[in-house]
């Protein structure tokens, strides 16, 4: 067999390969694209989820609530009543602030005091009734968290920040 005919059978060979490859292929890739880019019916990411009735919160006592996306979405699984962190929500009047239960020192789990005031267990960290530090060694005060009041509803978007910095940094 001449050498241009093995070249030309070489290059048959190769291009019907890549045909097969690409029907297979390109079924596969558009299924993973797709479900990648349908996401999010409720990511609880950057979301605002419900909290809960302003009217059930008592006015200057913090009280410790789940933070739950009704249904969160990855690539590929949707599940449903996904925890996705707390947050204290304090009440005064008709506002609500909400913080973070994490502490900003070491990430443990912090408490609510008598008074409306905060403090971590762990490290004695204090923190005021606005979050701010007051002793201790953590960093900065409690991470606020944003919180809207629609209809009645507390609704609080669940954020996650770096520990053991001054500074606020999301992760």
């Amino acid at each position: 067999m001449s050498d241009e005919r093995r070249r030309v059978l070489g290059w048959i060979a190769a291009g019907l390969g890549a045909g097969l490859v690409s029907v297979v292929a390109a079924p596969i890739a558009l299924f993973v694209a797709g479900q990648a880019r349908r996401g999010g019916e409720l990511t609880g990411e950057d979301e605002a989820v419900d909290a809960g009735a302003i009217a059930t919160l008592p006015d200057g006592k913090p009280v410790r609530v789940t933070l739950r996306a009704r249904r969160r979405r990855d690539a590929f699984v949707l599940r449903e009543n996904v925890v996705l962190g707390a947050a204290w929500l304090v009440r005064r009047g008709e506002s609500v602030a909400a913080f973070s239960t994490v502490c900003p020192h070491a990430g443990c789990a912090v408490e609510a005091e008598e008074g409306g005031t905060f403090a971590c267990p762990c490290h004695r960290s204090r923190f005021g009734a606005d979050g701010a530090r007051v002793d201790g060694p953590a960093p900065r005060g409690l991470d606020p968290l944003p919180v809207a009041v629609v209809e009645g509803r507390v609704r609080v978007t669940p954020r996650r920040f770096r520990q053991g910095t001054s500074r606020r940094e999301p992760t």
